[in-house]
């Protein structure tokens, strides 16, 4: 019998393109109403394909990246 490890590392997860809002919200533990104002505020950029709306990998990097650095105490 294999290890789990083992089978983990020989089929490895795709790197994600791009979130729906609620795979989003649940990565960054924001809800959806705070992803959805922020994209209302340009603050999230975000794609639309048909009536699904997508935040891209390189997206939802920036928005972090974006966000204030906490101030050491």
């Amino acid at each position: 019998m294999q290890h789990v490890n083992e089978i983990v590392q020989q089929d490895p997860e795709p790197a994600r393109l791009a979130y729906r809002i609620n795979a989003f919200a649940a990565a960054t533990g924001l809800s959806r109403s705070t992803v959805y104002a922020e994209i209302r505020a340009g603050k999230l950029r975000a794609k639309r394909r048909g009536s699904q709306t997508l935040i891209t990998a390189d997206a939802a990097a920036a928005y972090l990246d974006s966000l204030p650095d906490v101030k050491a105490a």
